[in-house]
Formats: structure tokens, sequence, C-alpha cells
């Protein structure tokens, strides 16, 4: 298989995957003469997307079951944003320790039993210091114990469509059944993306607002090298044990353009920075995203017939983006929407699909949607629109 076949092969296989997990709107067919030669890498696995369309744009043995190491704390983090993006939850709110915090091991900032920390204190440990004891202890606190917060985890990897990943942990350290693949980072990392204060904290350098027991505070340095090598990078979350290699969920926006690289079983920290800095500058050199449409986006009108509103907007629910070769050929988009529905018609109702169309390939058909309920008009209300055309 030559190198053009490689790449086609790699994309189709990686688009068509990903359109079926996520709840986005995947378009544009990459074509393989379009782009440079990709980089050789050293992990066992890896995938390149676009963080807005969706796109895989290269991946290699994505689909493989590794252990991840400290990525897991993506999850963490990811699960506690949500709860304070939800407003359950303070910044300022402390966190207790427990005994068992007090006991894992690995990376930590050496909770003691009954000590309390700030939720952005706990998040800090996590994002840039790796910390396993506050990894546990803010999960413990969200959920009430471990077990169901690691319950959690798994409900919601298996709602964002993780399907080869389970957690056992909330930290990474090594278990048998604790795996998750290259895929399935890539599509935690997409959604973890959009999350600003989540990325607020993985883009943090170092902190020292964490006390050390000693009358001073402890010296947290990212072992996210890229947030300093790399323009443009603001997170994930690394990890490391000896089990499972160095790993790495990575992102960086440049010129509008955000790309997600995942990586598993790296086999030096050096040859994770390296393999990561150079998948992402060969998609930022070979692809650019364009946003097509918004979400909600009135796309038309159309006609209700005996319905208490003469007509409905007609909507797409979510945004559409397109990543494409810089010197491939666009994209062209297909409106199709009926010419007039009966009432009632229900919120949401399909009305029409706007296809993504490249080369006359079709690529996607996203559902147009009503934007509103229309009820069916009344005796009294058809009566009272008779008479007002008949004397207007």
């Amino acid at each position: 298989m030559g190198f053009h076949e490689r790449v086609k092969h790699r994309y189709w296989s990686g688009l068509l995957s990903l359109a079926l997990v996520l709840n986005v709107f995947t378009s544009s067919v990459v074509r393989a003469q379009n782009v440079t030669e990709p980089p050789t890498l050293k992990a066992k696995a890896a995938e390149l997307i676009d963080a807005n369309s969706g796109q895989v744009l290269f991946s290699k043995n994505a689909r493989k079951k590794l252990p991840m190491a400290s990525v897991t704390k993506l999850m963490t983090l990811y699960l506690a944003v949500q709860v304070i993006d939800r407003h359950q939850l303070r910044l300022d709110d402390l966190v207790p320790a427990d005994e068992a915090a007090y006991h894992v091991k690995g990376s930590q900032i050496w909770l003691e039993p009954g000590e309390r920390l700030s939720v952005d204190q706990m998040l800090k440990a996590i994002a840039v210091g790796s910390a396993n004891d506050a990894a546990y202890a803010l999960g413990t606190f969200l959920a009430g114990s471990e077990q169901a917060f690691v319950q959690r985890m798994n409900q919601t990897a298996r709602r964002l469509g993780m399907h080869d990943t389970h957690f056992t942990n909330p930290h990474g350290l090594h278990a048998p059944d604790h795996y998750t693949t290259a895929h399935d980072l890539a599509v935690l990392s997409q959604h973890a993306v959009t999350m600003p204060l989540l990325l607020h904290y993985t883009s943090m350098w170092e902190d020292r607002s964490i006390r050390n027991g000693k009358g001073g505070t402890l010296w947290l340095v990212n072992h996210n090298r890229l947030l300093r090598q790399f323009p443009g990078s603001d997170g994930l979350k690394t990890g490391f044990t000896h089990e499972a290699g160095y790993c790495l969920a990575a992102t960086a926006l440049r010129n509008n353009t955000r790309l997600v690289v995942t990586l598993l079983g790296e086999p030096t920290g050096k040859a994770r920075v390296q393999d990561a800095a150079a998948l992402m500058s060969w998609g930022f050199q070979n692809f650019r995203t364009t946003s097509i449409a918004k979400a909600h986006e009135v796309l038309g009108r159309v006609r209700v017939v005996r319905g208490s509103q003469p007509y409905v907007d007609a909507v797409i629910n979510q945004a559409v983006a397109v990543t494409r070769p810089v010197s491939g050929a666009p994209v062209a988009l297909v409106k199709n929407l009926t010419r007039e529905v009966v009432a009632p018609v229900a919120q949401g109702q399909i009305l029409g699909h706007l296809t993504v169309k490249n080369h006359n390939v079709v690529l996607r058909q996203i559902p147009i949607r009503a934007k509103e309920h229309i009820a069916k008009i009344t005796v009294g209300q058809l009566t009272w629109r008779y008479l007002w055309k008949l004397f207007a």
C-alpha cells in the first residue's frame, strides 16, 4: 500500500468511526494527493483530529486498548469542571482529604488526613502537578466515594462514545482493567477543549499557591513541555507509568484551527514531545478549518398549512465546520428544504437536510429542524383569519 493509499485509509477509517460516536458535524474529505507525508511516530498508538469539525487527520493503532497513566486525570478534570459550569460547585469550596487520600501513591501534594484545600487548589494540583492524592480527594468529594466517582467516569465515557475505555480509579495508577485508546482520548479531548475553565488550568505552566507543610508553598511544574515549546498549546494532560510508557492528550490553537493529538506508549518523554509537535505541525501546515454554519442558524422558512403561525423557521442544532487541505478544493453545500408542512409542527421536527459534498461525494447530511412548536389552528382562529383576509 503506497503513501497516498495509507493516508486515505487512515483518514477514511478515522472519519467514519469518529462520525459514529461524536455529536458533531463531520465533513470534508482530505484528499491524499493534497497533503504531505505525515511524520513517523514512536508511539504505540496515536490520533490527530480537528477539534471543531471532528475530522480524523491521522491515526495509528487508534483503536488498540492500552494503559493511559495520568492522562486519566483529564476525565477527572472534565467531570469537576462540568459540575462547576452547572453552578453546583464553587472554586472556593473546600475539599477534605481522608486517610485513603493520604495513602495514595505516586505523584502527590502530600495531603494530610483532615486537611482541606479549595477546589481551585485541587484543580491546580491535578492539572499542573498531576497529583494522585488530589485526584482521589476531589473525585471522592464530588461523588461520595471513589467507587461512585469511577462509576461516573465510566458512565460519562459511554455517553461520550468512548466505547473502548474503562476506568478503575480517578488518577491513573496502573491496574489491569484500566485502559483506553488513542481514539477514545481524542473523543474526550474534543469535549474537554470546549470548556474554557478546564483550558485555564491545563494551560498553566507552574503554580506556587499550595502549601508545603513547612510554612511555604509547593512549586508545581507542568510535565507538558509543549506549553513552552509549541506555540498555541494550552493543554491537556500528560501521563507516565512503567506499564503505560509516556502518554499525552494535547491541544493547540492556531488561526482559528484547533487540533488535538493523543499519544499512548511513547518510549521516552522526549519522544512524546517530539511526536506531538511533529504531528500537530503537520496538521497545521496541511489543513485549515472553516466554519460554514452556526448553531441554531436560520437556514430558511417553511410554510405551515393549517398552523397557528403561517411559517416556521428552519435551523440546524449545532455548528458545522469543515476541515480540508490548504490546497484542496472547497466543499459544496446543498440545502434541501420542504416547501410546506401540515400543523401541528413539533419543535425539532426534521424539515430537510443540509448536505456537505466534496467532488460530488456526499460527506454528511445534517438535519434541518423546526425552531419552535407550531400548533394546529383552531376553528375560531381559522374563522378569524378567513374574515380578516375577506375584509382586509
